[in-house]
């Protein structure tokens, strides 16, 4: 498993959970395995609403294939983080680590295509990372504040 990152930052977002720490991680962090839809989901796949996704494998890196497209997702607990990647450019990370006031989320984008097409992506196919990332986040706070019944807010990025 990769604990670099998985190619060149496009952005970052962050966001604070008002809960202790080990409470985050256990959402975040969690792959669940088999046919899931809406909230069974891994919280690093986003939102599922009626689309079911079917994960395979773990402990640490599993497949995962939503409407038919494969995506390879990583978990490193120690280092506190899980990743989806797919198609041949992206990658998002949540990373989860301590904060004074309860626990730090920051959602990732990465680019990882490599050679001269790298230069592309964000003018074609990551055009819209910076607002979808965000969202993510956004939705990733909603979802843990209703989970772990806590105060959850992005913070200005």
């Amino acid at each position: 498993m990769t604990t670099q990152r998985p190619g060149a930052l496009m952005s970052a977002h962050e966001g604070l959970v008002e809960a202790p720490i080990d409470q985050v991680r256990g959402a975040v962090l969690a792959v669940p395995t088999g046919r899931l839809r809406g909230a069974e989901a891994p919280l690093v796949l986003g939102s599922m609403d009626d689309r079911y996704v079917t994960v395979s494998g773990g402990p640490s890196t599993f497949t995962a294939a939503v409407a038919g497209v494969p995506l390879t997702i990583e978990v490193d607990r120690d280092a506190g983080w899980v990743q989806a990647r797919g198609q041949w450019w992206w990658c998002g990370r949540f990373q989860v680590a301590e904060h004074a006031e309860g626990t730090l989320v920051t959602q990732q984008t990465f680019n990882c295509a490599t050679g001269p097409v790298a230069r592309l992506v964000p003018l074609t196919v990551g055009r819209g990372h910076r607002a979808n990332g965000r969202g993510a986040l956004l939705r990733v706070l909603e979802e843990l504040a209703d989970r772990l019944h806590c105060a959850a807010r992005p913070l200005s990025d």
